[in-house]
């Protein structure tokens, strides 16, 4: 097992579903300017962790995979804020975050965002993004590693952690 850094906890997720419910644990505790930088290879489940957080957060439409379109824009019906759903497997080079507008979406205080494939924004990822790392055990079993390096984003983990397992 290895030793995590201080300010992450993983858990076992067994299949899409539970990984979606964990997600919409995770949206309704999000609150403006929150990031959440998804990784890991394909297949694991970033999408369908993606979706949860989308419906727990209340965004009026479901989340769909941005592979192809790379920024979707949310929005829910209370507040009219915005989640964009970022998906970066495409990217290449650093220019084309650029193109992309990701540091403005980043930088609107008023959003929140979910980035797929995150390793490839580099440095633009904020020091308070919940990031979450999945890999894959087997077909339906993934290994969720949660982090962050904020300790202010670190009580919000921990909250998650206490409604999604009681502890």
């Amino acid at each position: 097992m290895p030793v995590l850094d201080p300010l992450s906890f993983e858990c076992i997720s067994h299949g899409e579903e539970q990984t979606q419910r964990l997600g919409l644990r995770l949206g309704v505790l999000l609150t403006a300017h929150a990031v959440i930088a998804l990784t890991g290879p394909l297949g694991a489940g970033k999408t369908q962790f993606a979706r949860g957080v989308g419906q727990g957060w209340g965004a009026l439409q479901g989340l769909r995979s941005p592979t192809f379109t790379m920024v979707q824009e949310h929005h829910r019906a209370r507040d009219g804020q915005s989640l964009y759903h970022v998906d970066l497997y495409r990217v290449e080079h650093e220019a084309d975050l650029r193109t992309l507008g990701l540091e403005e979406i980043l930088d609107d205080e008023e959003s929140v965002c979910i980035i797929e494939w995150a390793d490839h924004a580099g440095t633009l990822i904020p020091q308070d993004a919940i990031n979450l790392h999945l890999e894959i055990h087997n077909q339906s079993k993934r290994l969720l590693t949660f982090s962050t390096h904020s300790p202010t984003t670190w009580q919000v983990l921990l909250a998650f952690r206490k409604k999604a397992f009681g502890v």
